[in-house]
């Protein structure tokens, strides 16, 4: 089934797949009201000042949004090294390049926003060094679709849990792993997000603090003009935490803390993003399942 709709995607022109994207959009949204409770729930949490009829535009330009980035995915046979490169831009692969490093590498965080799976198969299409951790989905014939189509592209993939020490291995070799931070993590640091605790993975924080590598948050968002690439600051991890003055070592509970602070830092980073282009959020999600405020 997924191949089919990947045939008849690629075989379609700018134009059609723009209409069939927007069709699958009213499909999502207003056949099929997939998700449609929790759009109006979270949007509703997040933009309280909003009147509904302004909630209602914006949840129809996530439908149509998410019609969009569908057939986006099932158009990746078409994207070659110099379509990635055009789409990228050569200021965007000058600062990646720039920013890699032997022995060091580079940690690239991103989110559920825009066409995430595009920027990472663009990159490494481009002939970047790209590894990519991700969930598995549950349907398994698109799972399968999924991850052998980014696999393709010269991603290389790896399992949300248990991958630390082989990503460690990665930034040493100079190569970027790129991690999304938007995604409930029971048991994470429980950061602000939209003013809403919100329990995210700590993983990133740690493999930045232990690799030294930098982070760089990095977006492939649709702008009038077209899509592009944003690229937020780039972010550090406290020094490996050295014993203070005295020889006193950090207590791991400093250690949580300082990874905890990273964490909400990244995190506000992509409420930003998300702020600016909230009809391209995956809104579907159940990001906030934390009852009581954070401390």
């Amino acid at each position: 089934m997924w191949g089919a709709l990947e045939w008849l995607c690629c075989r379609l022109s700018q134009r059609a797949a723009d209409r069939l994207g927007a069709a699958l959009g009213v499909l999502f949204g207003s056949g099929l009201r997939w998700r449609r409770g929790v759009v109006r729930a979270n949007l509703r949490q997040a933009f309280p000042s909003h009147s509904p009829g302004a909630l209602r535009a914006l949840t129809r330009g996530i439908y149509a949004h998410l019609g969009a980035a569908a057939v986006a995915l099932f158009r990746l046979p078409l994207l070659s090294p110099t379509a990635a490169e055009s789409l990228l831009g050569a200021a965007v692969l000058h600062e990646l390049r720039r920013l890699l490093a032997p022995g060091r590498g580079l940690i690239v965080i991103s989110a559920h926003l825009g066409y995430w799976d595009l920027l990472a198969c663009a990159a490494a299409h481009a002939g970047l060094p790209v590894n990519v951790v991700t969930r598995r989905l549950r349907a398994g014939g698109l799972n399968r679709w999924w991850m052998g189509r980014r696999a393709g592209c010269g991603v290389r993939l790896w399992p949300a849990r248990g991958s630390a020490l082989g990503l460690a291995q990665c930034l040493r070799r100079g190569e970027i792993v790129a991690m999304v931070l938007d995604q409930h993590e029971p048991g994470g640091a429980v950061v602000p997000f939209f003013g809403r605790p919100a329990a995210t993975a700590r993983g990133l924080a740690q493999l930045a603090r232990v690799s030294g590598a930098p982070v760089l948050p990095a977006f492939l968002v649709r702008r009038r003009d077209g899509k592009a690439v944003e690229l937020g600051p780039v972010v550090r991890a406290e020094a490996s935490l050295p014993p203070e003055p005295g020889g006193r070592r950090r207590t791991r509970e400093e250690v949580r803390r300082a990874d905890d602070r990273l964490t909400a830092a990244l995190t506000g980073l992509i409420e930003q993003q998300v702020r600016r282009f909230p009809e391209q959020w995956f809104w579907v999600h159940r990001r906030w399942k934390v009852p009581s405020a954070p401390a």
